[in-house]
């Protein structure tokens, strides 16, 4: 009988620390997802860019950014920081609609960091060593410098995930879903494949782009319903983040 107590009395313990931890994970989970969060998170891969395109004086920016430009530059908007102000004003607009704190735990933010880092390796373990063996697509225009591609692959992260996850999927979801009817899960997956194939294929268009490979394209659209997915369960930052990271560990490391 006195063991049976001890037992019991170590079962309920065990469950009252994993119920702990589960409600600490999903604290970290909800917490993170705040705009604040997003804008630090993104932060050092936006200034990296910014600075590193107007000191460098290069002649490439990043495609994403590129397409924002030229859109704006119809509306007489002429700036090479005007995709950085619609991306302030995406996030000013966000926090004021979510109504969220402002403050930021700088714990939480380590973490979101060794998070992004996490599903960039995961990426990169799948595709990276595949992209260069097997069906490293042959790049188009000038050979870049090593600092030139970083600043680049730090804008990709951004802007793309801007464009193509934010703007995209919302813009195909509304789509699919309110104009036409399809079903919630429905307009989901078509929205994902569809925002995924136009991902894919972006890179393939414009000065400076990769020669077109069935291969690469198949590795590029999978990559972009991977980052579907991570934008819809953890938000902005981290799949810009996540892209940003795993753009460099291709580009500079397997390079």
């Amino acid at each position: 009988m006195c063991n049976e107590m001890v037992w019991i009395g170590f079962e309920e313990r065990i469950e009252v620390s994993s119920g702990g931890m589960m409600a600490s994970i999903k604290a970290y989970l909800n917490e993170t997802r705040r705009p604040i969060y997003s804008a630090m998170l993104v932060l050092p891969f936006f200034l990296i860019y910014h600075t590193g395109t107007f000191f460098l004086k290069t002649t490439f920016v990043n495609g994403a950014d590129a397409m924002i430009m030229r859109l704006l530059s119809a509306l007489s908007v002429h700036s090479i920081f005007a995709s950085a102000l619609v991306l302030l004003g995406c996030f000013v607009v966000w926090q004021i609609r979510t109504r969220s704190s402002w403050k930021v735990d700088s714990g939480k933010l380590i973490l979101l960091y060794l998070e992004s880092l996490a599903f960039a390796l995961f990426l990169f373990m799948i595709f990276g060593w595949l992209l260069v063996h097997f069906s490293r697509p042959a790049a188009g225009g000038r050979v870049q410098g090593v600092l030139e591609k970083l600043v680049l692959y730090c804008g990709a992260g951004i802007y793309e995930e801007l464009v193509f996850r934010a703007f995209l999927l919302g813009a195909l979801l509304l789509l699919f879903g309110r104009l036409l009817k399809f079903g919630k899960n429905a307009a989901a997956i078509w929205a994902t494949v569809v925002g995924a194939l136009l991902f894919s294929l972006f890179h393939y268009v414009g000065a400076g782009s990769d020669h077109f490979a069935l291969s690469s394209f198949a590795q590029r659209a999978l990559g972009g319903l991977y980052f579907s997915v991570l934008f819809v369960t953890r938000g902005f930052g981290v799949t810009a983040a996540s892209h940003a990271l795993y753009d460099i560990l291709v580009g500079l490391i397997l390079a």
